[in-house]
């Protein structure tokens, strides 16, 4: 653990005014009260940042169009003792046409911007079909109760501070884009790799440029999003020094999704044929002739509404109630069968050393979709570690598997790492059943909570 030392009473007035801080919003939440106040910055869809400007998609992928410092904060309201900036880029849509999307880019406050560092790609879960959701928004200061309500993203700060600590600097890319794109093809790909591009030419971060040594991480949607990338990278970033890529039960195959209908989880249905219905026209036209009137109203609503929303309004919701003939058929419309089989993932094969870890008794994203992967991928000739455990299911992974994550990623990121060769598959009770990962997983915890309560993290070279 890396905290940087200053005067103790100092710090003890700046810990007991971010605990109080953070115990009144607390309170107020549970209270359902308005002391937390208004959003002090606008929303992605009042924010003119996020539009792109005249002629900028005659500029190439990955140019920064617009940029600004921002202030981040958990639960929006206790400032983090980073350097960020939001930068607005040009990418490619789904349809191979220019777009523009947002990365939040940070880098240590320690940090001296004339030394090259490693760069980590950290995809979000944030699983939600309105912008307003992204992280770029629900990560700033002042972002009040609509930032709260993406709170589920407020738990990647523990990732974060875990790679703040070691000086790297960070890309967390809007990869869903301007319109809330989750779960299509290739999309989160190009975001993703652009984001990298963009960060790479981004003069404060200090980076090499496309010498830089960059890593991929993400859990769940997030883990879907960096396998996109991770397949892509070869063909649409080639010039990327991608070390490795950790996916974490990543969404292979959107359709398995189904399994989840009627159960504590079934709201994954509709975030994701919200998002497919807003994003390919066809499949839209197809939808409206079967969806009943409840059915409609259902996808307006989900698109306005983030995961943490949309969880607790949908659970155990059976969606055959939605549509007017039995959802096989459904799914056996051409314009639905073909968007179904784009948003497969393998088609192509990644290049960079993989970390696949998935609960085997994982409820949201069925294991054998995993195994599928990580077998079509090695067959392919890609280098995997592939960890199954056996203790973990989807919402605890994510805490249980973090330290060995980490972990790895270091050893990608290490000077002079070794080759990763071949493919191995490990079945493990716990990945945090190892003393080196438990070890881990406590300094990652201490970071996260001094990073929360306002203390700089991270080395200091300057």
């Amino acid at each position: 653990m890396s905290v940087t030392n200053g005067d103790p009473a100092r710090k003890r007035r700046r810990g007991l005014r971010a605990t109080v801080a953070l115990v009144s919003m607390a309170m107020a939440m549970l209270a359902g009260g308005t002391t937390i106040p208004a959003a002090a910055v606008p929303v992605p869809q009042q924010d003119s940042f996020y539009q792109p400007p005249d002629g900028f998609a005659a500029q190439e992928v990955g140019t920064i169009l617009r940029s600004r410092e921002v202030q981040l904060a958990a639960l929006t309201v206790l400032p983090l003792s980073v350097r960020s900036w939001q930068l607005l880029y040009r990418s490619t849509d789904l349809f191979g046409q220019p777009t523009a999307a947002v990365t939040t880019v940070i880098l240590p406050v320690g940090a001296d911007p004339n030394r090259s560092r490693p760069l980590v790609s950290l995809q979000f879960y944030y699983d939600s079909a309105s912008i307003d959701c992204s992280p770029s928004f629900v990560l700033r200061q002042g972002a009040g109760l609509p930032g709260v309500e993406g709170i589920h993203s407020q738990s990647e700060l523990i990732a974060i501070a875990a790679l703040i600590s070691q000086g790297w600097a960070i890309s967390v890319p809007d990869y869903e884009g301007l319109d809330g794109h989750l779960a299509v093809a290739e999309e989160p790909g190009y975001m993703t790799l652009d984001g990298i591009r963009t960060a790479e030419r981004f003069e404060p971060l200090g980076l090499d440029g496309a010498n830089t040594p960059v890593a991929l991480w993400g859990y769940s949607g997030g883990g879907m999003g960096s396998g996109w990338a991770a397949q892509m990278q070869p063909s649409y970033a080639p010039e990327l020094n991608v070390k490795g890529a950790a996916l974490g039960a990543p969404v292979s195959d959107v359709e398995s999704l189904l399994h989840v209908n009627g159960s504590m989880f079934s709201s994954l249905i509709g975030i994701g044929v919200s998002s497919l219905y807003n994003a390919y026209p066809k499949f839209r036209e197809v939808t409206d002739q079967y969806l009943t009137t409840e059915g409609k109203a259902l996808m307006n609503r989900t698109n306005s509404q983030c995961l943490p929303r949309n969880a607790l309004t949908q659970m155990f919701t059976d969606y055959q109630r939605i549509l007017t003939i039995p959802i096989a058929q459904y799914l056996a419309l051409p314009e639905i069968r073909e968007v179904f089989d784009a948003t497969v993932l393998g088609q192509h094969t990644p290049t960079a050393p993989l970390f696949i870890y998935q609960g085997v008794l994982d409820e949201a994203v069925p294991i054998w979709t995993t195994d599928r992967l990580n077998q079509q991928w090695c067959a392919d000739g890609a280098s995997i570690v592939y960890k199954r455990d056996h203790l973990s299911e989807h919402l605890t992974l994510p805490s249980l598997g973090m330290a060995d994550t980490f972990n790895w990623l270091k050893s990608r990121l290490a000077t002079d790492a070794p080759d990763q060769i071949g493919c191995r598959t490990e079945n493990v009770v716990s990945m945090l059943a190892d003393f080196n990962a438990l070890l881990t997983q406590i300094e990652i915890n201490l970071n996260a909570t001094f990073g929360a309560l306002g203390f700089p993290i991270g080395p200091r070279e300057r």
